[in-house]
């Protein structure tokens, strides 16, 4: 049996105020296309389908378009809410939808949802476990001990018992960690305060494969068949490098699984530019990539530069973030709060401003310019002006 694995779509996601909804359309399709390719016996969707508990209409809409194109191909798709989720409005006609082949695990209702799929002879059973909190363990556990996400899982997943002779799949989105070492979390929203959210891998060794969704960087832990897909595109700077990729699993049985990466790209690729703003300009640095991508640009020229965003906007279109290399503070990790503000004078605030946007300090003839020139607004104080 094979089957792909993705995670953490986000549907209806926006950065910078640009809207992802019809690139994460594209992505999709790619999926798509991989399972027609490879015969996928069925898709996995490891939570965070949505980017919001209450995802915008067209978010909706893509998410019914990808599962209606799935299910007119006779290929089921098994879904988990994430953390970004509303468990309860995914379940939402989740019984008229296994129907169709689409089986829905929103919210947590003891244990996980067991689907068991496949041929005759070729069958696997699948676990579906929404994200969980201890209290929502507890709700249905009153005697157990959980005081942790671990305990949380590990409770819950003491209680499934295994086929001896069918291969077991855990859909899951949780924080796992490995020996207590933290996946390398790339541009994920870190959400681990102390390692109370943290889920050791060790929970999940008795499954042939486990499919996990939460960490937007592709990895494996510990062994290749425990897997974060990774998210479905880049929705940070931090994964500008990152390629990417749908799981594709094969079951062989009791044993391990084979794994390929199929690599997914987004129409507008998210990338970091860095030099001088003529640099950036030139023919040759705009060939390194398509001009309609989204960008962080960082300036690193010396002297100021008149309407950046605007000359660079004439080349690059869908620049993000824009940023002066030169920026420096008023000292390692400084801010000033209002009451050290209060207490400086006009000109040391605008000379640790101007250190700041320049990485240099005002000499003394650019300070003599800068008292003389609040002096003819202000008045001095001599001059008696108010």
């Amino acid at each position: 049996m094979k089957f792909i694995h993705i995670a953490d779509l986000h549907l209806g996601k926006s950065m910078f105020d640009y809207p992802l909804l019809d690139d994460q359309k594209a992505v999709l399709e790619q999926v798509l296309g991989y399972v027609r390719q490879y015969g996928a016996d069925a898709v996995v969707a490891a939570g965070d389908l949505y980017d919001k508990p209450v995802p915008p209409a067209g978010a909706v809409t893509v998410l019914d378009g990808f599962m209606t194109a799935l299910s007119e191909m006779g290929v089921p798709l098994l879904m988990v809410s994430g953390n970004h989720d509303s468990p309860e409005r995914l379940d939402f006609g989740a019984a008229l939808l296994a129907g169709k082949g689409v089986y829905l695990a929103g919210a947590f209702t003891g244990a996980p949802r067991k689907v068991t799929l496949g041929a005759a002879g070729d069958e696997a059973d699948f676990y579906l476990l929404p994200f969980i909190r201890p209290g929502d363990v507890r709700r249905f556990y009153p005697d157990g001990e959980v005081r942790s996400y671990d305990d949380a899982v590990r409770l819950v997943l003491r209680r499934v018992e295994l086929s001896g002779t069918r291969p077991s799949v855990l859909v899951a989105h949780q924080f796992v960690t490995a020996g207590g070492s933290a996946p390398d979390a790339g541009g994920s929203e870190l959400l681990s305060i102390g390692g109370t959210d943290n889920v050791d891998v060790s929970n999940f060794l008795p499954f042939q494969y486990t499919a996990l969704g939460h960490i937007h960087r592709p990895q494996r832990l510990t062994r290749d068949a425990v897997r974060y897909a990774g998210s479905l595109m880049k929705y940070s700077f931090g994964e500008s490098h990152d390629q990417k990729s749908a799981v594709l699993v094969t079951l062989r049985g009791m044993e391990e699984p084979d794994i390929a990466l199929l690599p997914l790209s987004a129409p507008h690729d998210l990338r970091e530019l860095r030099g001088p703003l003529e640099a950036l300009l030139s023919p040759e640095n705009v060939a390194g990539g398509s001009p309609e991508d989204y960008l962080h640009i960082t300036l690193t020229d010396a002297e100021p530069v008149a309407d950046p965003m605007r000359r660079l906007r004439e080349v690059y279109p869908n620049i993000m973030r824009l940023d002066f290399a030169s920026a420096g503070s008023y000292g390692p990790g400084e801010e000033l709060s209002a009451e050290e503000a209060g207490s400086r004078s006009p000109e040391e605030l605008f000379a640790g401003f101007y250190e700041q946007m320049q990485g240099q300090k005002l000499t003394p003839q650019e300070a003599l310019a800068v008292r003389m020139a609040m002096d003819d607004v202000w008045g001095s104080p001599e001059g008696g002006k108010v």
